[in-house]
């Protein structure tokens, strides 16, 4: 909306006769000063009147002392010719003026408003359907009640962080450890919350040089812990167990299991069904083997797989069961026997001995001693 000028009372007669296309009208001299000065877009409607009775509506777009530049024949009228000192020339209200103010019905605005750049001030918006669409919103903090700022949410000027009751409100990659309480601690009150971490992501626990770390990650099977520049993993302040689940292995891939206390445990059982020569024993399988020699072709060659590295300590303790006609024997791998013997196993039907045999060196060197003829099952 372009700026309507007015002043009050401005009236003079027309200074020079004029025709249907003259654009510029001339006031009795002196009296210009009486009508408004427009600039830029600025504007003012005149009425022209004769001793007549006709009339015409202009709109004025500039004056120079006495002299109006103007546009003819404005709000439903026409350009006419007009004498001079019978015309008066005067600034009136006129139906296009009264259009260009903001129009109200009842309390309800039914015009578009165009502030242009400038402020409504002391305003209060309500109403259900109230918005505001595109532009900005500068510097208004949100609140849900009047005067209440402790909820409220603001966005501080030079780039800092928007807020929601003075505490920062964080965005992706901003640093949230940063902004956490002086305890530095985060709580998940309830049972129902957790920490997601997706597929791909890892959850990083780092010591206070960053490239020290434990980490952990899961790749769809296994939960892979990874260390970096990190000696020990310590369980402290724990005065219960450590306990794992039915059927879950604790494998140490050969490494020490230092200074235990072990309190009722047991050797894991493989039992062979000798079918043929040789006949392997997998170490990885048990420790423990109960060999039935029922089916087995005679004599019975025995060798060893997957023993520990050298330099540790493998045992194997054997139980051999003849079959009911008995008369088996083994072929062993090179044994140092207790007192140099080898054990003369016991050869009647259905009968039991144990054997035990040790190596430090991954089965290159065998040491072992028999316990012969034990009771028939």
């Amino acid at each position: 909306m372009a700026d309507v000028l007015f002043t009050n009372n401005a009236s003079a007669l027309l200074n020079t006769s004029i025709i249907t296309t003259d654009l510029t009208i001339e006031l009795e001299t002196g009296f210009g000063t009486r009508f408004p000065n427009p600039t830029g877009s600025q504007y003012f409607m005149a009425t022209l009147e004769d001793d007549q009775g006709n009339l015409e509506i202009v709109r004025c777009t500039a004056r120079s002392n006495d002299l109006l530049t103007v546009v003819r024949g404005q709000d439903n009228t026409v350009a006419q010719n007009f004498t001079q000192n019978v015309t008066r020339v005067e600034l009136r209200l006129t139906a296009a003026v009264v259009n260009e103010f903001l129009q109200v019905n009842g309390d309800t605005l039914t015009g578009n408003l165009n502030a242009n750049g400038n402020e409504i001030q002391s305003a209060v918006l309500t109403g259900a359907s109230t918005q505001m669409l595109a532009g900005e919103i500068v510097g208004v903090p949100l609140r849900g009640a009047t005067g209440d700022s402790s909820n409220e949410i603001a966005v501080p000027s030079g780039g800092l962080p928007p807020t929601i009751g003075g505490a920062a409100i964080l965005k992706s990659g901003d640093d949230i450890v940063a902004e956490l309480d002086v305890a530095g601690t985060i709580t998940l009150d309830s049972a129902t919350v957790g920490v997601i971490v997706p597929g791909g992501a890892f959850l990083r626990v780092a010591g206070a040089t960053a490239a020290n770390y434990l980490q952990l990650a899961h790749d769809d099977t296994d939960v892979n812990v990874t260390g970096a520049n990190t000696v020990d993993i310590n369980f402290g302040g724990i005065t219960g167990d450590l306990i794992f689940g039915a059927g879950i292995d604790l494998d140490l891939a050969d490494n020490d299991l230092i200074r235990p206390n072990i309190i009722d445990f047991s050797v894991a059982r493989q039992a062979i069904t000798v079918a043929g020569s040789p006949t392997d024993i997998d170490y990885t399988l048990g420790s423990y083997v109960e060999l039935d020699l029922s089916t087995a072709a005679n004599p019975v060659t025995l060798t060893f797989s997957n023993l520990p590295a050298s330099g540790t300590m493998a045992t194997v303790r054997i139980r051999i069961q003849q079959d009911g006609t008995g008369s088996k024997t083994i072929t062993w791998p090179t044994v140092n026997w207790l007192d140099g013997t080898e054990p003369v196993l016991s050869t009647g039907a259905n009968e039991v001995d144990f054997v035990d045999l040790w190596t430090a060196d991954a089965g290159t060197t065998w040491y072992g001693a028999a316990g012969i003829n034990f009771a028939t099952p």
